[in-house]
């Protein structure tokens, strides 16, 4: 699992986790809800099928120094399943990424 200087892009301050989900709709609503409480923003969200029957959710949030304990919120959520710190350098992620710069 990446380290969270690995994580995150030095200079611009994001940082994309990784959940694993068994119920994506709720998931996405619980994880969107989690955010909001905490005043983080969305920067991108993507859903993708997993062969096992999960749902991979891609978020791209801002990096305040708090990650930690967002991950632990995230990962005590009844739908997640498993919860990470992601690979900026992935597609999906450098997708996300460009994409809530353009907006």
């Amino acid at each position: 699992m990446p380290t969270p200087i690995d994580a995150k892009s030095p200079e611009s301050g994001r940082a994309v986790l990784e959940l694993a989900a068994h119920d994506p709709m709720a998931a996405v609503r619980h994880v969107a809800a989690c955010l909001a409480r905490r005043a983080y923003p969305l920067l991108g969200l993507a859903c993708l099928p997993r062969p096992d029957g999960t749902t991979r959710l891609v978020v791209a949030v801002t990096d305040d120094g708090r990650l930690s304990r967002l991950l632990t919120e995230l990962a005590g959520l009844p739908e997640i399943c498993a919860a990470r710190l992601g690979d900026p350098g992935a597609p999906i992620l450098s997708a996300l990424a460009e994409d809530a710069t353009m907006a």
